[in-house]
């Protein structure tokens, strides 16, 4: 496995969770403003080939990987939305639960943001859809596009919006600073 880029090591791992794709992407926005990302997907093997504990493995163990590849500072991964539906609330309580895992056995902190937080720090209006939070992404880290997959994109956000969020807590940690 080729090393890490050093421009992505001590960025932000952000995690879109799910039992059926995982999307992660590391940001590390430099100090001349420039993005430095990289994505992808974990897919565990599907319910009818495995069991929850095998799948849930799979992704602890794909998740832990790119936590030691690209060396992250911090985790964001987005918080699953209470639905109505009570199993696909507990699978993503499953997948989150196997990333969290995955961060605490390398020591690092995860921060959890809901998605309509998630939709308003990119996009600025909390229900965006994914298109829209896509492209307002790629405009914010001055891409021409971003070429990656909804779950891949989303995790991208995931990460940009604890960016944001770190900042501002720093700028009002600041003596003096307006509160």
């Amino acid at each position: 496995m080729a090393a890490p880029r050093a421009e992505l090591i001590g960025g932000v791992l952000g995690i879109d969770p799910g039992l059926s794709a995982t999307g992660w992407g590391v940001l590390n926005i430099g100090e001349d403003g420039a993005a430095h990302l990289v994505w992808g997907v974990v897919r565990p093997p599907a319910a009818a080939s495995a069991a929850l504990p095998e799948r849930l493995h799979v992704l602890f163990q794909r998740i832990g990987g790119v936590i030691r590849r690209y060396e992250p500072a911090e985790i964001a991964i987005e918080r699953p939305f209470l639905r109505s539906n009570f199993k696909s609330a507990m699978s993503l309580g499953h997948a989150q639960a196997a990333v969290c895992i995955a961060a605490a056995e390398a020591g690092l902190p995860v921060s959890e943001y809901a998605p309509r937080e998630v939709k308003e720090a990119v996009a600025g209006i909390g229900s965006a859809g994914k298109e829209e939070v896509a492209l307002a992404l790629a405009r914010r880290l001055r891409l021409e596009r971003l070429d990656a997959s909804a779950d891949a994109s989303d995790a991208l956000a995931v990460a940009y919006c604890h960016l944001l969020a770190s900042e501002t807590a720093a700028w009002l940690a600041r003596p003096g600073a307006a509160r």
